[in-house]
């Protein structure tokens, strides 16, 4: 069956075949008509074949070390991020129905899939929390990777879940020819480790927001001058800062966070 060409349909710049490409928006009489370059068809295509990676940080507060996370080491030599820490999680998965329509699985369902398979930790979904998530061009992910360039134009979807541990399943390590055992790390401990670059770039906003699950940190509503008035912490503050073993406040976090941009930068 054609379809009439009119001021409703454009041809597609992907598969070259008139379509109608726009979408309607709002729930009144007044509809808002949004035109896109692509019909829905391959708009759809499209974002199934998008990568979609997940990370989840399980974590505990422990009476004397205070708030910590679950991480394993990537072992592997022939996998991205060797050596690396991480949490549990990998990719977002497609699948195929009985029809023969690809189905996207949901983040969340990719989160307890992988965990499940990582660690044998069975997760609650509505204990999940997601607390980040970002696109950026597969090219540059693949770059963080430290692989091969890819050719690839597709986007990459960057997701971090925390779990708060119920304290009764033991972490085991699934995957032994992949990763290390699960241990338990503090933050005084995470910043100094080598951690997968979605992890590396919010280890300090992790902790901050499962300090707030615990209302464990001071999580102070620092002022914009407030905030621009903490200065980095010196080197041998931050050397001696591993062995602190009292509450992380937020300013400290800060600090720390001022005194890492400061050593990059040089």
């Amino acid at each position: 069956m054609e379809i009439e060409i009119n001021e409703r349909t454009r041809q597609c710049s992907r598969c070259r075949q008139y379509r109608p490409i726009f979408e309607y928006r709002g729930l009144t009489e007044t509809y808002e008509m949004t035109f896109y370059n692509n019909c829905t068809y391959c708009r759809r295509n499209n974002q199934l074949k998008d990568r979609r990676l997940v990370q989840v940080v399980i974590f505990k507060r422990d009476p004397k070390k205070g708030i910590q996370i679950i991480l394993s080491q990537r072992i592997h030599p022939d996998k991205p991020y060797f050596n690396m820490m991480q949490g549990t999680g990998k990719k977002v998965e497609v699948y195929t129905d009985n029809n023969g329509h690809k189905i996207l699985e949901t983040k969340e369902d990719a989160a307890m899939r992988e965990t499940l398979e990582e660690s044998g930790i069975i997760l609650e979904e509505e204990k999940l929390q997601k607390i980040w998530s970002e696109t950026v061009p597969s090219q540059l992910e693949w770059t963080a990777r430290r692989c091969n360039i890819q050719d690839a134009t597709y986007n990459v979807t960057l997701s971090i879940f925390i779990y708060s541990w119920d304290w009764i399943q033991e972490p085991i390590a699934t995957e032994p020819d992949k990763s290390s055992d699960w241990t338990w790390h503090t933050f005084q401990e995470v910043i100094f480790m080598n951690l997968i670059p979605m992890l590396q770039k919010n280890q300090d906003f992790i902790f901050q927001e499962i300090g707030k699950y615990f209302n464990y940190c001071e999580i102070e509503s620092l002022g914009k001058q407030e905030e621009n008035g903490i200065s980095p912490l010196t080197e041998k503050e931050f050397n001696t800062f591993k062995k602190k073993t009292e509450k992380v406040t937020t300013k400290e976090i800060i600090a720390i966070e001022k005194y890492k941009k400061g050593v990059t930068s040089k």
